[in-house]
């Protein structure tokens, strides 16, 4: 796999920064930051500190779009996946013992 090229579904190309709150907010909740450090975090971002009513609000509406995608339809989607991972193993190559890497990729 040496020199192929990966390109995130994710994460936009080039993209080095968050551009919104919500999204810095959202990225703080899966990080599993707490309210009060969420509070300490945005003066460091934004250089001043962010309101508690305005940080309610605005955590509110992650939080309910987060349960909104966490309870939508499963059933309506086909969900192609694919694992891919490498294993070493000790193999004998002219009389000398080498790892050797096998890449293994499972489709489900």
């Amino acid at each position: 796999l040496k020199g192929a090229l990966f390109e995130s579904a994710v994460i936009d190309r080039y993209r080095r920064r968050e551009e919104s709150v919500e999204e810095a907010l959202i990225d703080m909740y899966l990080a599993g930051v707490s309210t009060r450090q969420m509070d300490d975090i945005s003066r460091l971002l934004w250089g001043e500190r962010m309101p508690s009513q305005t940080l309610s609000d605005k955590l509110k509406k992650v939080y309910e779009d987060i349960d909104r995608w966490r309870n939508r339809p499963l059933a309506d989607h086909s969900y192609p996946y694919l694992f891919v991972d490498g294993v070493w193993h000790k193999r004998t190559w002219g009389g000398s013992v080498e790892n050797v890497s096998v890449l293994v990729a499972i489709g489900v």
